[in-house]
């Protein structure tokens, strides 16, 4: 059977979100966003999920974790997402499969988390994706450069899949302060990134409307 194993960075601050509370513990029908993001992965068979945190929010999450049915080891993050995410990949269990989402990425279904296990079975990167439906310009200096082919984006989603010893290697031998996210790392050492279906309604959480968006689908 195949050993799987999720982590969450949440060791940020939501700067963008400009509220003293990070976005990943406002309550939402009476759950903080990173309970209803944990709820999500109940029922998917985990060796342990890692959640990244800073000092800060270290009790407060472990509060969380404990109430989770599947087991959470809690490690400090570094000082980006990406490097949060490479202290609890190394801090992690064997595993063939490395799940990695957003914390505050609470709108996700069963489905979708399927449909990325299943298709981590057959490559070694997997990300959902959904169609761009703004035009999209390229700018410089306020100023802008060029417009980009619509047909040709995605906007990218999590949860994303990797094969563990692919990621592992890559790690060790690509990794640098440019890599921002982990399928550009994989990119980088020269394996292919392959696009699933991903969900409209699979929301990243990034400015206080958001909030909204989520308390709907909640409802649902």
């Amino acid at each position: 059977m195949t050993k799987i194993v999720l982590i969450i960075p949440a060791a940020g601050t939501s700067t963008r979100f400009k509220s003293e509370i990070p976005k990943q513990f406002h309550v939402i029908n009476g759950k903080t966003v990173l309970e209803h993001t944990l709820d999500a992965f109940i029922g998917v068979k985990l060796e342990e999920c890692i959640i990244a945190v800073n000092e800060a929010s270290e009790k407060k999450v472990q509060a969380i974790s404990n109430a989770c049915p599947y087991p959470i080891t809690i490690v400090r993050g570094g000082a980006t997402r990406a490097d949060s995410v490479r202290e609890a990949f190394f801090s992690a269990k064997p595993s063939d499969v490395t799940l990695i989402h957003d914390a505050a990425r609470m709108c996700l279904s069963k489905n979708l988390i399927q449909s990325i296990i299943h298709a981590s079975e057959h490559y070694d990167a997997v990300i959902p994706a959904i169609p761009v439906t703004d035009t999209i310009k390229q700018v410089k200096d306020d100023r802008v450069v060029q417009t980009l082919a619509r047909e040709e984006l995605v906007a990218v989603q999590t949860p994303q899949a990797f094969n563990t010893k692919v990621l592992r290697t890559a790690y060790e031998n690509y990794y640098n302060d440019a890599i921002t996210d982990e399928a550009r790392l994989i990119e980088v050492a020269g394996h292919s990134v392959t696009i699933v279906k991903g969900d409209p309604e699979n929301i990243k959480i990034t400015y206080p409307i958001d909030l909204e968006s989520a308390r709907h689908f909640i409802k649902r």
